[in-house]
């Protein structure tokens, strides 16, 4: 039997094609992706557009959270029926018809809300049961007050506790100088009705809290005390300047049937004059009215020798003695100047 060699009855099958195997892909290289630039102006605003809209968002979002962290920290979104004026309250009706108010009003309206809170003190007794009824006394912001009771939005506060009367009045009218002033009438009635009631001493100390100067208090008082007849010539009485009230007073203190004839007389007019022209008129009515003139008075007197001597008071009011030539002589001046001093001393200690 012959030996199998190595090799011997092995087959191989070389098939007709053989199809290569397909390359392995090669791995690609990592792109540095950056985002294309764009080419013409159309494309760069919609670019900047596209940014500016992220950054809104994003300080939308981050107004929101501050808003938030605002009523964490004290604010509250108070409904404004629930608010009631405090009795020191300065504000005439007249100042929330105003064109000053009509813009508070519309920029609170296109705020959604008052940016700036208001301060309140929570009413003795109150409680979060009364519903829709007063819970809060105003401290200041009555014009923001309004505006949001009148728009039907809450009004943004601060709730402090710890605002005693006189801390109120004194935040009241810092707070009102910061803003839309008080007129001059305004003020004044806000200033005698604190002194009434006695939350300061005197006009001085009042003026030294608030932060005004004392003349500015005196001037604002003199335009309150005012009779009616003459703030009521007057379209309103918060058209009633300071650098008037002097001015005004003293004209009815001069004469105060003249000014009040006048009063009345502008009172009646239609349509009612303006400001200015009530003032210049309420002045000049002392001015206008005739004055009576002065007459001279003479009285005469006997003196020796069937002589007579003339006593004279003048239109300026002086009086003067005329005495006959050659009854007094120089020489006897001085003893005459003696005489007539005992004379006027003892008429002066004449009962």
């Amino acid at each position: 039997m012959a030996t199998q060699k190595k090799g011997q009855g092995i087959a191989f099958k070389i098939p007709d094609h053989v199809e290569a195997p397909a390359p392995a892909a090669a791995a690609e290289p990592q792109a540095d992706v950056r985002p294309a630039v764009p080419r013409t102006g159309v494309g760069m605003l919609s670019r900047m557009l596209s940014g500016a809209a992220a950054d809104t968002e994003a300080v939308s979002k981050l107004n929101a959270e501050i808003e938030k962290l605002k009523l964490q920290v004290g604010e509250q979104l108070i409904d404004p029926r629930q608010i009631v004026l405090t009795r020191w309250a300065d504000r005439h009706p007249d100042s929330f018809s105003s064109q000053a108010f009509s813009e508070l009003k519309q920029e609170i309206e296109s705020a959604g809300g008052n940016v700036q809170p208001i301060k309140v003190r929570p009413m003795r007794g109150a409680t979060g049961e009364q519903g829709d009824g007063p819970r809060f006394e105003l401290v200041y912001g009555s014009r923001r007050t309004r505006a949001c009771l009148e728009l039907g939005l809450p009004v943004r506060a601060v709730v402090d506790e710890n605002v005693d009367d006189q801390t109120l009045y004194v935040q009241m009218q810092r707070e009102n100088r910061g803003r839309s002033n008080l007129s001059a009438w305004e003020q004044g009635v806000s200033y005698h009705k604190a002194l009434n009631e006695g939350l300061f001493p005197s006009a001085r100390r009042l003026a030294e809290q608030i932060g005004l100067d004392h003349s500015n208090v005196a001037k604002a008082l003199r335009v309150a005390e005012l009779p009616q007849e003459v703030v009521g010539a007057f379209r309103s009485p918060v058209e009633i300047q300071f650098r008037w009230a002097v001015a005004l007073d003293k004209a009815f203190e001069q004469d105060p049937d003249a000014v009040l004839a006048a009063a009345r007389s502008l009172a009646g007019r239609s349509p009612r004059p303006a400001a200015a022209e009530v003032f210049r008129a309420l002045t000049e009515a002392v001015s206008r009215k005739p004055k009576a003139k002065a007459k001279e008075v003479t009285q005469t007197f006997a003196l020796a020798d069937g002589k007579k001597g003339v006593i004279r008071a003048g239109k300026g009011g002086a009086v003067t003695v005329e005495l006959p030539r050659g009854v007094l002589s120089p020489a006897r001046w001085t003893a005459f100047e003696t005489a007539l001093q005992k004379v006027l001393a003892e008429l002066q200690d004449a009962p």
